[in-house]
């Protein structure tokens, strides 16, 4: 029976007060993995994650990971690209394989009665690539036609140009996608290589959710990720240390600016990462609600839009945001960054505030549970960042334990003008 579902279901899940859900621990012989039973809709779904991505590519070939990971499914052993496609259609697969800057990571769904075919299909695609030279002539023309919309998009050119700086003395700021330069300087050598070593069962991380038993999903496990490399090649992530401060302008000819800023973060396993993500919440990540907004774009409207996010890796972190404007508002706007970042360093939080985002947090966390892969994603995710067995009963309590005054400690100490670096791309008009 030919199969041409394109899964999309919503599964609703009844959660008790402490929002914990139950998974098992499940180990083949030599892989260990998370796993969730629901046989409410016929779908299989399945997350992985491995530590290394753009950031641990050599230098001199940056966009190595992005390379390999979108030349994997287009020939293997037993499928060309065509067929791999078709199969995928045919038996209501869906795969996607990724590159991260600290991760590579792969999510993989299945209608339940074709099981058998997607993991068929998936051992294919993660241990049998081909990297036949027409394939990656392929991808490569795909990739250099990305990496020119890439430059004429103002938004991505200065996030790209941002990543160049600040992190110029760590291996982040290699490029995930690469240059023109660097592509070419990868062989099918080097992509052979890079796939032994990244697909290595001592970074692997996965999540299973969905309608099959402990027993079947035990074989599949074993069938696909028991063929990884056992080398320890250990990725090597280094803190992010001598962070640039100020500003730099890099003169380009447009109508608006566009302007990204990064400033010191935190950790994800740190203490204090949760009253970061409070605090950021007030400050920019909040949308409409967020001080940035309110101060920025509703009282002056200097900008449409402007946002500010924690990025948190497992050992270190910082944060970023951005926005565009007119070329004679630019250094007018920065100020007024600066301005709010000032105040909420001095005068903290309102407790009307925190109670806010304390309520965003926990009522968005329960979206991840409305599907088998959003709920597969969290289960790798936890795992990844080693947040505990316990992380999903738990999560909630540390929230609400937060207090008024400890969060602000946390933004006296972390939150500082001073340590505010702003990369502005464009032509904007000197302060008179």
């Amino acid at each position: 029976m030919k199969i041409s579902i394109y899964i999309l279901s919503i599964i609703l899940l009844v959660f008790n007060e402490s929002k914990s859900i139950d998974f098992s621990e499940l180990k083949t012989k030599n892989t260990s993995f998370w796993f969730i039973e629901d046989n409410s809709i016929p779908i299989v779904s399945l997350s992985f994650s491995l530590r290394g991505g753009s950031s641990q590519d050599p230098d001199g070939k940056e966009g190595l990971s992005y390379l390999m990971t979108s030349a994997m499914d287009e020939g293997t052993s037993k499928f060309n690209g065509i067929q791999l496609r078709q199969f995928k259609k045919l038996n209501g697969i869906k795969l996607n394989i990724s590159t991260q800057k600290n991760k590579i990571e792969g999510s993989f769904q299945v209608v339940s009665s074709q099981v058998e075919q997607g993991f068929e299909l998936l051992d294919q695609v993660l241990n049998f690539p081909k990297f036949d030279k027409s394939d990656l002539e392929k991808v490569l023309k795909q990739m250099e036609a990305s990496l020119k919309i890439d430059q004429s998009n103002l938004s991505t050119l200065s996030s790209n140009k941002f990543n160049d700086i600040f992190f110029k003395n760590n291996n982040f700021s290699k490029r995930i996608k690469g240059t023109k330069k660097t592509l070419n300087n990868i062989t099918k050598d080097d992509l052979i290589k890079h796939h032994k070593n990244s697909f290595n069962k001592k970074e692997l991380n996965i999540g299973v959710s969905g309608d099959i038993s402990e027993k079947s999903i035990k074989k599949y496990i074993e069938k696909v990720f028991g063929k990884f490399s056992i080398e320890n090649v250990k990725p090597n992530f280094d803190k992010f240390t001598d962070l640039p401060r100020g500003q730099k302008v890099i003169e380009l000819d447009t109508p608006q600016s566009s302007v990204v800023f990064g400033h010191p973060g935190l950790s994800r396993n740190d203490k204090d990462y949760f009253s970061l993500r409070l605090a950021n919440y007030i400050l920019g990540g909040g949308g409409f609600q967020s001080r940035l907004y309110k101060q920025i774009r509703e009282k002056k409207g200097l900008v449409y839009s402007i946002y500010s996010y924690p990025i948190s890796y497992k050992h270190d972190g910082f944060m970023m945001g951005g926005f565009q404007t007119r070329n004679k508002s630019v250094f007018e706007t920065v100020d007024r960054v600066k301005e709010e970042w000032t105040k909420i360093s001095k005068r903290g939080i309102t407790k009307k505030e925190l109670d806010e985002a304390k309520a965003y947090y926990k009522g968005s966390f329960t979206r991840n549970f409305t599907s088998t892969i959003s709920i597969a994603n969290l289960l790798n995710i936890v795992q990844f960042y080693d947040l505990g067995k316990d992380y999903f009963s738990e999560r909630d309590k540390i929230i609400d334990n937060l207090k008024l005054e400890d969060i602000n400690n946390m933004i006296k100490k972390k939150f500082n003008k001073d340590n505010l670096f702003f990369l502005i791309v464009g032509s904007p008009e000197k302060q008179k």
